[in-house]
């Protein structure tokens, strides 16, 4: 139903409601029963055999799964359990952590459950949960209040609403009960309408509920917003590192096996029959050994530990990210901001600290420096009483309540009692802002006269004033003081600042009209008609009030261009307020360029990606823009953050590869939209969160070096010994040792390494990327190369002196220690030496020293499963050291190739100096 085109008596009738006495508490229960609670639906993450169906599905479980099956097939049941009890690892602790990330996002939208209203039941005013309204509710509302939920005004009395959050628009909206619409209009032109989530400015009224929950405008947003089934840029490496190593390990794996099987009949070990299928695969029954290399390679080169240790990692990450203030609602976020290349940020709230504040006060023809001044022209009145604002103090800070800029005049005059102040003035009658006549009038009542006090746009306010408050006199107006006042203010807006004007006018009492009052309420602008005419006012002043930028805004945006992420300023203000602030905060540098939402509603998809890159903000944005810039930087390849606090902004937030929300002044909606919330709405926090961000990737690359190391080492050995004709030197038991229980624990110590303070001095890593770099390959060859050559070294010449016995379970322990050193070796990239940081993560250290005494332990106690045999303390010793050969030998060749490029700048240095000279 259009309530909106409805008087209020027949709302009431089809609601079936007395506005004087409110349902009563049968009909609240039925009709609880019939619409529910006053909440959105919370949207179910997967059901738990959904998400493991699809982790079992991913490449690299499916490898490990059919090398179980084949194990089970031929006969190594302890090998298939053994696989298979690692998957089962893996798996239950992702479904842990994504069950986890899920009940965040529930608690998370249950924030504004404990709003509590007022509303009339049974004939009596009661203070209720929002949660537990229901259609049909009688509700009062005033100035401060959050609406509960949508609902037809039966009341107003100087109403306005700030709906910026639901239409994007900045201004204030004033609300008439008794206008019906008779047309179909959109929310914002609903003014005999409330939505559910919008705030009370000023003034007060009363709403009878028409919709709750879902069902609300809010709600309607919200349950469009879908699910982002776009991949991260984690997901997607990982996805093709997966898929790669599938196909890679497959393809070889299959060779093998088919070449050693062909060798098997040459040499009469099997003998294949080829009459038909069901013969055919009896006759390979013999060739276990051909099956079990199969399995091992198999198990070799699949990176098991990696969804282990990646859903670790990151849920640990969300608990340290909350600590800067950054709520992480979606884990994958916490690695996907490292890759952000542009941030897409609001002004208000994120840029600046949505505080309006008095910067500068012109009064009584001068500049004054604080709010300790003598005003002959009621400026004091003017910004305390002629208001309908309230300021509350918490702490060392303020709470606004109702219209900002009202509230930054009281702001201004803090060392004033003003709510004594109001009550010690005798206000007459009280006319709200409007924005057609552009200012706001109150009567007041004073021993000597009355006194009428306008304030508003200065422009509006200097053409009904011929004079002018100097001092304690009052001069006429002249063409020439308009022209320097107009100058001074103009001075100001290019500032971004606000400007508001002050007028007032003395009335004789006898002339005065007194204001009735109805139920303590001030009366109509009836009242107040008579003396709004006036044009002769004496102008008293002005004052200039900005949105301070918020503290160290400027220096991390700075930090952000360092680090090669773009920063664009999507604001609702007008275009000289979003340029001004751009200038101050340096968007504009470089030849970057502002441009209005309108501009940008011009262009073409294709024309948008091609200018994209030169606009850095855009003034009077709305919704549908926001979309398409975040769609055109998608395009462009680019990974897009957005920030918002809006309904409004909740689509951009869902598209962007990071939806980041504001805690603070963030609406239900835009929360639940969000990957991260922030919780002191700084833009600072965000770049904090990249730097996260990019330490978990290079983390994840750590990972991956050293892991994808070692699967080389044992997928190389088990080629090298089939084809040179050698026994397997590894067990299938043996190599998924090494790989989950050796590689796990080291692996996750890795992914928790320190950030690096470089890491926000290079570029973002570009979507299309590979997770493995080129400086990872090099160290991935060498460091496979060494430890190939360490295992070789003893499996073909036994420099360790083992006996026979001994020899197959040295040659297993020098491979499981080789790879422990090689996780000490890979928390640095490239040249990067590990001893300026070797102290830092003291937990690797412990991982490390710990896994390998139960290498030690598990070797000489479990030996049966292990198809080893106890060793020496001498040769533990022996083995050891020659292992610590890989870390030791990686360090001195770093050492050396520092040392040669060194020299190899200096040599050009000197060349390129010499030939400087010649020249001269």
């Amino acid at each position: 139903m259009g309530y909106y085109s409805k008087s209020t008596n027949e709302t009431l009738k089809y609601l079936k409601v007395n506005p004087e006495v409110g349902l009563s508490t049968i009909d609240v229960e039925k009709r609880r029963q019939e619409h529910g609670y006053n909440e959105f639906e919370i949207k179910k993450g997967k059901p738990l055999i959904e998400s493991i169906s699809d982790s079992v599905m991913e490449p690299m479980i499916l490898i490990l799964l059919g090398a179980a099956v084949i194990s089970a097939f031929v006969g190594e049941v302890h090998d298939a359990f053994g696989i298979l009890g690692a998957v089962i690892l893996g798996l239950s602790i992702g479904a842990a952590t994504e069950s986890k990330s899920q009940k965040a996002a529930q608690a998370l939208s249950k924030l504004t459950d404990n709003i509590e209203v007022k509303a009339l039941r049974n004939g009596k005013i009661h203070q209720i949960s929002k949660r537990d309204l229901v259609p049909g509710d009688i509700v009062y509302i005033e100035s401060g209040n959050m609406i509960p939920s949508d609902g037809r005004l039966i009341k107003s009395i100087n109403l306005k609403l700030r709906e910026d959050m639901l239409t994007g628009e900045s201004a204030d909206v004033l609300k008439n009960a008794d206008k019906v619409i008779k047309q179909e209009h959109i929310p914002a032109e609903q003014i005999n309408m409330v939505f559910g989530g919008t705030l009370v400015a000023y003034g007060r009224g009363i709403m009878v509920v028409t919709s709750t929950g879902d069902k609300t405008e809010m709600g309607q947003i919200a349950q469009h917003i879908g699910d982002n089934d776009i991949q991260t840029p984690l997901q997607l490496k990982l996805g093709k590192l997966g898929a790669k190593i599938a196909i890679i390990s497959g393809i070889i794996a299959f060779l093998l096996c088919v070449h050693m099987i062909v060798k098997m009949n040459l040499n009469g070990t099997i003998k294949l029959n080829t009459s038909g299928i069901i013969p055919f695969l009896k006759s390979l029954e013999p060739a276990k050994d051909a099956y079990m290399v199969c399995i091992a390679l198999i198990v070799a080169t699949v990176p098991e530990g990696l969804p282990t240790m990646v859903n670790i990692t990151l849920a640990i990450t969300m608990q340290k990210m909350a600590k800067i203030n950054a709520l992480v609602t979606k884990k994958e976020a916490c690695e996907t901001i490292g890759c952000v290349s542009v941030i897409c940020s609001d002004k208000t709230g994120t840029l600046t600290q949505n505080k309006m504040m008095v910067e500068v006060a012109y009064i009584d023809g001068e500049y004054v420096d604080s709010s300790k001044y003598n005003s002959s022209s009621y400026f004091e009145e003017n910004c305390i009483v002629n208001s309908t604002a309230d300021i509350e103090k918490e702490d060392k800070d303020y709470k606004y309540i109702g219209s900002a800029t009202e509230c930054a005049l009281l702001l201004y005059h803090r060392n004033r009692d003003y709510n004594k102040f109001r009550k010690e003035t005798n206000l007459v009658s009280q006319v709200p802002f409007s924005s057609d006549k552009k200012r706001m009038s109150s009567l007041i009542n004073t021993e000597e006269n009355g006194v009428f006090l306008s304030k508003g746009a200065p422009e509006v306010l200097l053409e009904k004033c011929v004079y002018i408050q100097k001092g304690k006199t009052v001069v006429p107006m002249t063409p020439q003081i308009k022209r320097e006042i107009l100058s001074e203010i103009r001075k100001l807006q290019v500032k971004s600042m606000r400007t508001l004007g002050f007028a007032y006018k003395k009335i004789d009492k006898s002339s005065m009209q007194v204001a009735a009052t109805y139920e303590g309420e001030l009366s109509s602008s009836f009242n107040l008609e008579t003396y709004e005419r006036y044009k002769d006012l004496i102008f008293s002043g002005f004052v200039g009030i900005v949105d301070p930028l918020r503290e160290g805004v400027k220096e991390s945006i700075q930090v952000a261009y360092d680090a090669g992420v773009k920063v664009k300023m999507l604001t609702g203000d007008n275009i000289n307020t979003a340029k001004a602030i751009g200038e101050e905060i340096g968007l504009l540098d470089d030849g970057k360029k502002a441009v209005e939402a309108t501009y940008i509603d011009l262009l073409s998809d294709e024309e948008l990606r091609k200018e994209i890159n030169d606009i850095s903000i855009v003034a009077r944005s709305k919704p549908d823009t926001k979309m398409r810039i975040v769609q055109a930087l998608q395009a462009n390849s680019e990974v897009v953050a957005v920030t918002g606090d809006g309904i409004n902004d909740a689509p951009a937030l869902s598209k962007a590869d990071v939806g980041i929300s504001m805690g603070i002044s963030g609406t239900e909606v835009s929360k639940n939209a969000s990957d991260i919330i922030l919780t002191d709405d700084s833009f600072s926090t965000i770049v904090d969160g990249i730097k996260w961000g990019r330490g978990i990737y290079e983390n994840f690359q750590r990972f991956i070096q050293f892991q994808l190391t070692v699967n080389i080492v044992a997928f190389m050995i088990a080629v090298m010994s089939q084809v040179m004709g050698r026994e397997m030197p590894f067990t299938t038991i043996q190599l998924l040792w090494v790989n989950i229980i050796m590689d796990g624990p080291p692996a996750l110590a890795l992914g928790l390494e320190p950030v690096r303070d470089y890491v926000l001095k290079r570029k973002p890593i570009k979507r299309k990327a590979g997770i493995i770099a080129r400086s990872m390959l090099v160290n991935i060859i060498i460091n496979a190369a060494l430890i190939i050559s360490i295992v070789n070294l003893q499996s073909f010449f036994n420099v360790l002196d083992a006996t026979s016995k001994e020899q197959g379970t040295v040659v297993f322990s020098v491979f499981a220690f080789s790879a422990l050193f090689n996780a000490l070796s890979c928390r640095e990239f490239g040249l990067n030496s590990i001893i300026p940081n070797f102290f830092k993560n003291k937990l690797a250290l412990y991982v490390i020293f710990i896994t390998g005494i139960v290498q030690v332990v598990f070797t000489q106690v479990f030996k049966s499963f292990f198809n080893s045999v106890a060793l020496s303390g001498f040769m533990w010793m022996k083995i050891i050291l020659l292992s610590s050969m890989v870390l030791i030998l990686n360090e001195t060749l770093k050492f050396i190739i520092r040392i040669m490029k060194i020299n190899k700048i200096e040599i050009v240095s000197e060349i390129i100096s010499y030939k400087g000279y010649k020249e001269i």
